[in-house]
């Protein structure tokens, strides 16, 4: 399997103390697969997309290499091959209407059926095109990122806290919506602290502690009481979910 986008000895320091928010991570993705990232909130989940998209800000530096298609990524990469579905709906630009921008990312001849198209694939209406983002509701905004996603031309998808926030219906929706994305054949890393998405959706679990991924692991393995999971960190995780051992 052709290996798509590649993390290799990724670390992400602040240019003057030089101390280490992200150390030495290493990871893989091939088409149609997908990672899921996961570990509590300021453990640098999304510190590793502002990397692997040269997003850093100003103070930061980062060392490693990041590979797409062995190639060093850089900013022409940047929605081009890989596209970020932020998690905040604030990334929509609030001054342009919604098909204006999905069109931006599309490279077809006729981008405008295009995205209708995306639209109606995705359970919105054509309207929604000449709309702008403060008109629309938070579900169907979630939507149109992902849109944007399934239309770019970009083999990587990197989906920043998907479904925090959004109630069971929506949550659903978000989870499907990323399971096209991964059907189109398009890698995803998915960046989440929600384990119940990132068991309905990756093919393996990254686990990052403390700046370092601790284990890499099949999804299959997050079962029972999480016997045939190798770190500490990752079992003690993998337990204290409500559903699992947390209240027995």
């Amino acid at each position: 399997m052709n290996t798509i986008l590649t993390v290799n000895l990724l670390s992400v320091y602040h240019q003057q103390s030089e101390h280490y928010l992200l150390k030495d991570i290493s990871f893989s993705l091939s088409k149609g697969q997908v990672l899921a990232l996961v570990g509590s909130s300021g453990s640098g989940k999304s510190l590793l997309a502002q990397a692997i998209l040269q997003l850093l800000p100003d103070n930061l530096r980062y060392k490693g290499e990041v590979l797409y298609k062995g190639l060093h990524v850089n900013q022409h990469d940047r929605g081009k091959n890989i596209v970020l579905i932020p998690q905040s709906v604030e990334a929509l630009d609030p001054l342009m209407k919604v098909g204006k921008q999905i069109e931006g990312l599309i490279q077809t001849e006729d981008s405008h059926q295009a995205v209708l198209d995306l639209l109606m694939r995705l359970g919105l209406e054509a309207e929604t095109a000449a709309r702008y983002p403060f008109q629309l509701s938070g579900g169907q905004a979630r939507r149109v990122l992902a849109t944007i996603a399934l239309g770019s031309p970009a083999s990587v998808v990197i989906a920043d806290e998907p479904t925090p926030g959004l109630d069971k219906e929506a949550k659903h929706e978000m989870i499907a919506l990323l399971k096209e994305v991964q059907q189109a054949g398009k890698a995803i890393l998915l960046i989440t602290h929600d384990f119940d998405a990132a068991l309905q959706l990756a093919d393996r679990v990254a686990v990052l502690s403390q700046g370092k991924i601790v284990e890499v692991t099949d999804v299959k393995h997050f079962s029972g009481e999480g016997q045939n999971l190798a770190h500490p960190f990752t079992k003690a995780l993998w337990q204290s979910l409500p559903q699992n051992f947390f209240f027995k």
